[in-house]
């Protein structure tokens, strides 16, 4: 069966999480992605993890800091495992000029080049989009910066700072949060310029396939994390109002909260839209005596009074576990969720029935459990996914089958760690 994306080849000179996504999801569509890189700079890869096994549980990690080279190369971070499934690799040095010469000559037989490099790199190296398009005329060529060109184009950011500088940090938490609080525990903005990356490409590829034209594509990370608030930001345009944080409480809709159930840490989320849905989840509850406070019988009357309605419901669901309230709730059709932490999405029925959660053997790490590909085709997808590579594990597939180079030119380019 041929798959999605068979016969498109994919260059990745990416590192962290928002460019290896990317690229990981056209690999999961069966692009072919190679891991352009090198000792000199291990980035995600290093930070090399043991695995320690509890009693029936899965692998847990411990940092490891004794390692030697060859440890390192063997073993990989948890980040760069996750984020670079169905993948090859490559050792090739770009600070050398030979390297760069290497890389041209692989962008004559690939079609799509990645990379979310420092601003002005790849056009230091001479390897940027106006160089590139004239060894081959119809190459894709994607940057991921920072910010992107403009004002502020040398500015340079991770995923803390880039939440800070978007905005979305401030937003960030439940009102009574101190600033130097504010701040999200995943990097989001990541996961949505990785995904607007991957689109992007694909819509670049169809371009292709219809006029046979390549073009360079940039994506700025940080618009792509503003596109996230995009209601924050017209409140203040139309309204003039800065957004504040609000926790997980509604301005329009009460009861609309995470409320806390039984054990530690536990908590179920409620939202209730209308007044059917108000007298449904009463009901529910069973009628107690507060539901029947006038402070209560109107949205209005419960946006009013929202902190003596929440701490109501909160001793109501203290009784039962998240999923109890979730199942008690939704069978009479209101809103609710349990929310679940690592070690309920580890074992969670629904992802497990759909073969969404993959055990790869990942070589000196072991068998790792993994969230597998975010999308399911009914026609062209792989029917396995790969663990992560080991650091020029497919170099003798590039160097001699794609490029044609001898063992005696391999081995000239290793000494001289033009191949590193």
């Amino acid at each position: 069966m041929a798959l999605t994306l068979q016969g498109i080849r994919v260059l990745d000179i990416t590192d962290a999480v928002a460019g290896p996504f990317a690229t990981m999801l056209l690999a999961f569509c069966g692009a072919e992605v190679i891991r352009v890189e090198s000792r000199r700079h291990l980035g995600f890869r290093g930070g090399a993890v043991a695995p320690r096994r509890g009693a029936g549980g899965p692998a847990r990690h411990e940092n490891r800091v004794d390692q030697t080279m060859a440890d390192t190369e063997a073993m990989m971070s948890p980040n760069f495992l996750r984020f670079n499934l169905d993948k090859l690799s490559m050792a090739l040095n770009l600070t050398q000029p030979e390297a760069r010469e290497i890389f041209k000559n692989l962008v004559r037989v690939s079609d799509v080049v990645v990379d979310n490099l420092s601003f002005g790199v790849m056009q230091q190296w001479g390897l940027d989009y106006s160089a590139l398009s004239q060894i081959k005329n119809d190459i894709i060529v994607v940057s991921m910066p920072s910010l992107g060109k403009g004002p502020h184009e040398h500015w340079t950011t991770w995923g803390m700072n880039l939440l800070s500088y978007t905005g979305f940090a401030y937003s960030w938490g439940h009102p009574e949060t101190p600033m130097e609080e504010r701040s999200a525990s995943n990097y989001y903005g990541d996961y949505t310029a990785g995904m607007k990356t991957t689109s992007a490409i694909l819509a670049a590829l169809y371009h292709r396939a219809k006029t046979g034209e390549g073009q360079y594509i940039e994506v700025s990370q940080a618009e792509a994390t503003v596109s996230l608030l995009g209601p924050l930001y017209l409140d203040y345009f139309i309204n003039s109002r800065i957004a504040q944080p609000r926790g997980n409480r509604n301005p329009q809709f009460a009861p609309y909260n995470s409320y806390p159930c039984k054990g530690e840490d536990r908590w179920c989320v409620i939202a209730i839209f209308n007044e059917d849905e108000w007298h449904r989840f009463c009901n529910a509850v069973g009628s107690p005596n507060w539901a029947e406070d006038p402070r209560f019988q109107s949205m209005e009357a419960r946006l009013q009074n929202v902190n003596e309605l929440d701490e109501n419901i909160g001793k109501w669901t203290r009784q039962y576990t998240p999923h109890q309230v979730m199942k008690i709730l939704q069978s009479s059709g209101i809103a609710a969720g349990a929310v679940q932490n690592s070690e309920d999405l580890y074992f969670d029925l629904q992802l497990r029935s759909r073969g969404h959660m993959i055990e790869i053997d990942t070589g000196q790490n072991g068998i790792i459990t993994f969230d597998g590909p975010p999308l399911q085709l009914s026609a062209g997808q792989k029917t396995r996914t790969d663990c992560a590579p080991r650091l020029g594990e497919q170099n003798d597939y590039v160097y001699k089958q794609l490029l044609g180079l001898s063992s005696a030119e391999i081995d000239r380019l290793t000494k001289n760690q033009v191949i590193f």
